[in-house]
């Protein structure tokens, strides 16, 4: 008897119909762990999350009975597009604490930071158009970008941050219109290094030769360990630069509450894309921030973050050093933040498989780039486990680096 042949699936309507997206493979690697037969023992240092420590001090029970208690159902009802106006008020004072000269009219809350990058690509860019980031860079951006249709044209970057020079010279050779320019100024994600004064500057020259918009993301400001602070380029050039923040890494990432400080034209015209989005962020996670500043205990909030992420960072280079110093691996020592970048000099996502069986987890450095480079590096998070934790994972990333190069 012969087989009857397989008869191939047709697509349905719907898949037929609809449009690749580019996701995250940062989010993947959650679900790559979380499926992982080890995962209730994995040390991770793939999130780039707060440490439950760090969502502990903030007190979020104290704070959602005193919101319910002073609002009632006005905290869980719809809110105002641009935001509630006493938290918008709390944004930009902190905004012309750090030098921009913004006022509540400047600033729409949004559902993280990232809305805001979708919402600046709403707003900002066509088809086709550039967008200039440093390589590598935040991955849900550069997917934000694609899926607006931009080409993202990708530069080096150092231990100073973008190479503006280079990204100069790329666009001289292209002749082609930019739109935006992207960056995380302080203690990068996924690098953790910080742009210095002088290629700040740069970067808002280049950017006003192009007539061009610079997105300032800069969720990390508030954790700097060393050093001292730079001023935001929202604070040198006030009418090309759109200023992102959030409350994610250094409050409660759960509420899903960031910002977008720009002109009061560009605010209007994000809040009318955000009308088709979500129509407004939270009103019970707005009210939970509000809530928390009420206190008046955000500085020493701060300072404890600082503290708490200042010894884990120490307690990972510690781990490191002793642990791959006889190795070709090398990192950088970032002044803050929440993340080292490790070139290894073996493949990113088969160490991922090797530590995920030794009970570790990163990001492989691949997920932070379109080229498909940076294969032999990994982005290393050191906020979420102890320190304790920290060292046992590193001995385990050890183990699982020595199984990789061994079949070389």
């Amino acid at each position: 008897m012969t087989a009857e042949p397989a008869i191939a699936r047709a697509a349905s309507p719907l898949e037929a119909a609809g449009r690749d997206q580019h996701g995250s493979f940062v989010d993947e690697t959650f679900q790559i762990i979380a499926r992982h037969p080890r995962a209730a023992d994995i040390v991770s240092f793939a999130a780039g999350a707060p440490a439950a420590e760090a969502l502990a001090l903030a007190r979020a029970d104290e704070l959602m009975a005193d919101v319910l208690a002073r609002d009632g159902m006005r905290a869980l009802n719809y809110g105002v597009t641009e935001g509630e106006a006493e938290l918008r008020e709390i944004i930009a004072a902190d905004a012309r604490a750090r030098g921009i000269d913004a006022s509540a009219d400047d600033v729409i809350v949004t559902a993280g930071a990232l809305q805001a990058i979708d919402l600046a690509c709403r707003v900002f860019l066509r088809p086709g158009e550039i967008v200039v980031s440093g390589s590598p860079s935040f991955a849900n951006a550069l997917s934000a970008f694609r899926n607006h249709g931009a080409r993202v044209l990708e530069v080096p970057q150092d231990d100073d941050g973008i190479d503006v020079a280079a990204a100069a010279r790329a666009l001289r050779q292209r002749g082609e219109r930019v739109a935006l320019f992207f960056v995380v100024p302080n203690f990068d994600n996924p690098t953790g290094t910080t742009l210095s004064d002088q290629r700040r500057d740069a970067l808002l020259d280049l950017a006003e030769a192009h007539d061009a918009v610079v997105i300032e993301d800069d969720p990390y400001a508030a954790l700097r360990y060393r050093g001292a602070d730079l001023a935001p380029m929202a604070a040198r050039v006030r009418d090309r630069v759109i200023h992102f923040g959030s409350f994610s890494k250094t409050f409660l990432p759960g509420i899903r509450v960031g910002w977008c400080i720009a002109d009061v034209g560009t605010i209007r015209r994000m809040a009318a894309a955000k009308q088709t989005m979500d129509s407004s962020t939270s009103t019970l996670g707005q009210r939970l921030a509000i809530a928390f500043h009420r206190r008046g205990q955000v500085a020493e909030h701060l300072a404890a973050l600082r503290r708490l992420y200042g010894e884990k960072q120490a307690a990972a280079r510690r781990a490191l050093e002793r642990e791959f110093a006889d190795t070709p691996a090398v990192w950088n020592d970032p002044d803050g933040g929440f993340y080292f970048w490790v070139r290894t000099g073996v493949d990113g996502r088969e160490f991922l498989d090797a530590a995920l069986d030794e009970g570790a987890a990163f990001v492989p450095g691949e997920a932070f780039t379109t080229t498909g480079s940076w294969r032999e590096a990994i982005r290393f998070s050191y906020c979420a486990p102890t320190p304790e934790r920290i060292g046992e994972g590193v001995q385990r990333l050890r183990r699982a680096y020595d199984r990789v190069r061994a079949r070389r």
